[in-house]
């Protein structure tokens, strides 16, 4: 099978073992940055190059990332790889699922749509209309509607100084993303599902005296027993979202479990090295064998 690999302005571990396990598993693999391919569309025919070479006849093609760039350029990238799925070639992950997850607003409202719990969260580009639901929240979160790895995430325990963020925020041409904060006990949980069927689970501890449990912000994941409820729900999220594959973080709140995120494009060097699950492997053959998320 023909496998195109795209990912954003550099590959990551994780796009790496995408490719290496493809090519293990006897596929033919092509590679490289989303920035550099190129399309052509005629009365007739599709076509796709990467580079100079030309891609049209892939039947698989993961996409890790949009990459960084204008507003034009990432509405253009959008565009493109919809056109892949336009002209046959299987997206993975789908596009608009991607898009949808990437954006943490898009994200709540799907899975609320759904009838699954999340935080409330308030999204504004007023910043007094958002000073004054931090005054009702006390405690509030800022989350940039594209992050991941918790970068950029802002706790704030008084509104007056998450007064000064929305200020800044707001100059500097930001939505303002307002979440309601969540205590818990100093955990939360990774999902990861493949094929609507969940391969592995961790929780995920923050390190001492931090409220985020990102790997990448110094948290650890631990193999532990994880409830067959958040199992579910971990799928559930997947599915309503609309992807093939997935890291759903879960947290155990005082009101029962709430999802945090639903991850299109998640890392797995962390939930391998705690279970010991080659997750690469798992969403490569599911993909390639003809199955559907």
């Amino acid at each position: 099978m023909k496998v195109l690999l795209l990912y954003g302005k550099s590959q990551s571990n994780n796009s790496l073992e995408l490719v290496e396990t493809a090519k293990r598993l006897g596929h033919e693999v092509a590679t490289g940055s989303i920035l550099d391919v190129s399309s052509e569309v005629s009365s007739t025919k599709s076509r796709f190059w990467l580079k100079r070479n030309e891609i049209t006849d892939t039947e698989v093609c993961f996409v890790r990332s949009f990459g960084p760039g204008t507003c034009e350029q990432l509405t253009r990238r959008i565009s493109l790889i919809e056109h892949m799925e336009v002209a046959g070639i299987r997206v993975v992950n789908p596009c608009y699922p991607f898009r949808r997850a990437r954006d943490k607003y898009a994200t709540q409202y799907i899975l609320s749509r759904a009838g699954l719990p999340v935080a409330l969260t308030y999204t504004t580009e007023s910043m007094e209309n958002a000073y004054q639901r931090s005054t009702e929240m006390g405690v509030s979160v800022y989350k940039p509607i594209l992050s991941s790895m918790g970068k950029g995430s802002l706790r704030f325990d008084s509104p007056d100084i998450a007064y000064n963020a929305w200020k800044m925020l707001s100059r500097l041409g930001q939505p303002l993303i307002v979440q309601e904060y969540l205590s818990n006990p100093g955990r939360d949980i990774r999902v990861f599902v493949v094929g609507g069927q969940v391969i592995g689970s961790a929780y995920k501890y923050g390190a001492p005296g931090q409220w985020k449990t990102n790997v990448a912000q110094g948290g650890r994941m631990v193999d532990e027993p994880v409830p067959d409820d958040i199992l579910e729900l971990g799928v559930k999220a997947t599915m309503a979202i609309g992807l093939d594959y997935a890291g759903v973080d879960i947290i155990e709140s005082d009101r029962g479990p709430v999802i945090l995120e639903v991850n299109g494009s998640p890392g797995w060097q962390a939930l391998r090295e705690a279970t010991g699950v080659d997750v690469a492997n798992k969403i490569v053959k599911h993909v390639t064998s003809g199955g559907k998320a």
